[in-house]
């Protein structure tokens, strides 16, 4: 995203992105984002957040979801991983994860999202895919068309040059019975003088 400024309300950035404050604020939260405030208390985006918003935003019109896209900012060390909460008994504690279950999941995150990518990538081959079929489809239909249409040209072009030949046969012919009778006429008449 092109930062015009060094700092955005909330207003502006959203509008900007085209997304709602609301969702501004559901990614701040989601996120773990500490947006600075002013002395009024209302949010201003640096363009460092400015940009985290943008890349967020970016990646939800790409179908990812919250869990994918937090998993990506924070490989990317965009975003700090919040400390994780371990439910014993119905108590909150800020226990570490142990580090095998930490791989775990990390596989499971990967396998999810190469999964996703795998179906996205399908969906948009299949697509791909279809639109060329009715391109070459359409392509064959123009060909056809214009093939037809120059059958036909080529077709009234032979009927008229036949049509000029046996005119012109039947004239040749015409003429020549005409001096075909004279000619027997002349030696009939030549004949009776002899």
């Amino acid at each position: 995203m092109e930062i015009l400024k060094d700092r955005y309300t909330i207003t502006e950035l959203s509008e900007r992105l085209g997304i709602t404050d609301h969702a501004l604020r559901y990614y701040e939260k989601e996120f773990n984002l500490n947006i600075p405030k002013d002395s009024r208390g209302r949010r201003y985006y640096t363009p460092e957040y400015a940009n985290i918003m943008f890349k967020i935003k970016t990646m939800r019109d790409d179908g990812l979801e919250i869990k994918a896209i937090r998993k990506i900012l924070e490989s990317e060390n965009i975003i700090s991983e919040p400390p994780p909460v371990v439910t014993n008994n119905g108590f909150n504690s800020l226990t570490p994860v142990r580090s095998e279950e930490a791989i775990l999941e990390i596989k499971n995150f990967f396998n999810e999202f190469g999964e996703q990518l795998t179906r996205n990538f399908s969906t948009e081959l299949n697509s791909a895919k279809d639109q060329i079929k009715n391109e070459i489809n359409k392509t064959k239909l123009e060909l056809g068309a214009c093939m037809d249409n120059n059958l036909r040209k080529i077709e009234s072009k032979l009927d008229k040059h036949f049509e000029n030949i046996d005119r012109s046969i039947g004239m040749w012919r015409e003429k020549n019975k005409r001096s075909f009778f004279s000619r027997l006429s002349r030696a009939i008449s030549r004949r009776k003088t002899i």
